[in-house]
């Protein structure tokens, strides 16, 4: 067979899947898919002229390129990406982890998880209720020694942000006792927006579940993630002390000796890997993935309501268990990438943490960034400007910041990245990882250009040398 048509061929192939495994259907979706069509046809077209390991060695170019772009705003970043079906790896690691010491970041460094604690909890309360030590859709008041007796709700529920749970008080006030905390958080109220995201199902679920800290380290453990944990040992971004921990009620509770399931985890990119390979390997059965990623309801939207409980809209319902599923506004609404499939699911972290998964197509993404919210980071407050060559900082709009735009990165409260013009002028107020949306982008194109390019050297070479090769550029030597 000719080189022209087993390259038209495995991209024919690679875009067929995508498009047989493809959720949800739509415009938007489809254009999603016909944009990863069209950057395959630029990697279709330079395999034509140039081998495949040139060829890969360029995607990898590339894609580093987009990596050091997007660290212009971050202190320090990790970005790591695997493709499980055809077994490519790729790790970037740029900048220092924030401290005095300047210590570079690298894949042992450990990075404040934030709410991707939050997936951390939804594993090990589906690895429970599989293992028929604890029932997930059992009603809270029921269950053995619960202390919250007014809700007559389910944990399934809860976790799934079926219910907007709001506490009497905030929990997260300063000198708070355990039993002022407690006070607060026992008797929450139900409130009328549901499917409404929240810290406070992961705080319930997570002092529900029985023996929880035993459990905790049992399946991580079997998860192989020895790196995940509360504590603040090792190599860590803004790592300064205890309190390194982003979030206030994690802060609080931790203070407390209250183990938090809504943020406080720290760990590597290499981890948050670990657990998409960990998915693949059967830890969680069938059952436990597809009510992972139910939202509970086949409705896209749910009624918004007012402080006064008048109804004044719609808002997407884009959750299932404490992670993003895949919506028809895509980007806009969520951090799944349309056009994926229905076991695409993707977690956030307030300090610039990213993982997306899509077990079906084999691809997984991480994007860790040092933590913008402590105070020892606060002070350290970065400006930089847009390089010349700049494809990847993006506007609102999707478009390009020109060349000299000044990107000043700090925390204020709520958003931590203020935009300007060359002369100053203001430009955009946004969060740190709404921004990262166009290397979520490029993550995903990259996998699938690896995919074209590895599965056209196979066909080529007729032979495993190259796929050995390959693995050493990517994996360090380790194999599959």
């Amino acid at each position: 067979m000719e080189k022209q048509e087993i390259i038209k061929r495995e991209m024919f192939n690679i875009i067929a899947n995508l498009k047989a495994n493809q959720n949800i259907n739509g415009e938007m979706a489809n254009e999603s898919i016909a944009n990863m069509a069209r950057e395959l046809e630029k990697t279709a077209a330079d395999l034509m002229l140039y081998s495949p390991e040139e060829v890969m060695l360029k995607v990898k170019k590339d894609y580093f390129e987009a990596v050091d772009t997007e660290a212009l705003i971050a202190p320090g970043m990790a970005a790591v990406i695997e493709d499980s079906k055809d077994h490519i790896y790729l790790a970037k690691y740029d900048g220092n982890i924030g401290d005095e010491t300047q210590t570079l970041v690298s894949k042992d460094t450990r990075f404040d998880y934030a709410s991707i604690t939050k997936l951390f909890t939804v594993l090990e309360a589906l690895k429970l209720n599989q293992d028929g030590l604890f029932d997930i859709h059992q009603i809270i008041a029921e269950i053995d020694r619960s202390p919250y007796k007014t809700l007559n709700i389910t944990v399934a529920d809860i976790l799934r942000f079926k219910y907007e749970l709001q506490t009497r008080g905030r929990i997260d006030e300063p000198g708070i006792t355990t039993a002022q905390f407690f006070r607060k958080l026992l008797r929450p109220k139900v409130g009328l927006n549901s499917h409404t995201y929240s810290d406070i199902p992961f705080i319930i679920a997570k002092t529900l579940m029985p023996n929880s800290r035993k459990f905790f380290t049992d399946y991580y453990n079997e998860l192989g993630l020895l790196s995940v944990g509360y504590d603040t040992s090792g190599t860590i971004t803004g790592g300064y002390d205890f309190e390194a921990v982003a979030d206030e009620k994690a802060r609080q509770m931790m203070r407390l000796g209250i183990q938090p399931g809504h943020a406080g985890l720290f760990g590597t990119a290499d981890d948050l890997i670990g657990v998409f390979d960990s998915l693949n390997k059967g830890f969680l059965s069938q059952d436990s993935l597809d009510m992972m990623l139910s939202p509970g309801t086949d409705e896209k939207y749910a009624p918004k309501f007012d402080s006064e409980g008048r109804e004044i809209g719609l808002k997407p319902i884009n959750r299932g268990m404490g992670v993003y599923i895949e919506h028809p506004e895509g980007l806009r609404v969520g951090e799944v990438i349309p056009g994926l499939s229905k076991y695409a699911f993707a977690i956030t972290g307030f300090t610039g943490g990213y993982a997306a998964y899509d077990l079906k197509n084999g691809f997984s993404s991480v994007i860790l960034a040092n933590p913008l919210t402590i105070a020892a980071t606060n002070a350290k407050v970065l400006v930089n400007k847009v390089p010349e060559n700049n494809r990847y900082l993006l506007n609102k709009d999707g478009q390009p910041f020109a060349a000299g735009t000044v990107i000043v990165s700090n925390y204020d409260g709520r958003k931590n990245i203020n935009i300007y013009t060359p002369e100053m002028q203001h430009i955009e107020y946004r969060a740190y990882t709404n921004i990262l949306n166009s290397l979520k982008l490029q993550q995903i194109y990259t996998l699938l250009k690896l995919r074209l390019t590895k599965r056209v050297a196979l066909a080529l070479a007729n032979s495993d040398l190259l796929v050995e090769h390959i693995n050493e550029e990517y994996r360090g030597g380790k194999k599959f």
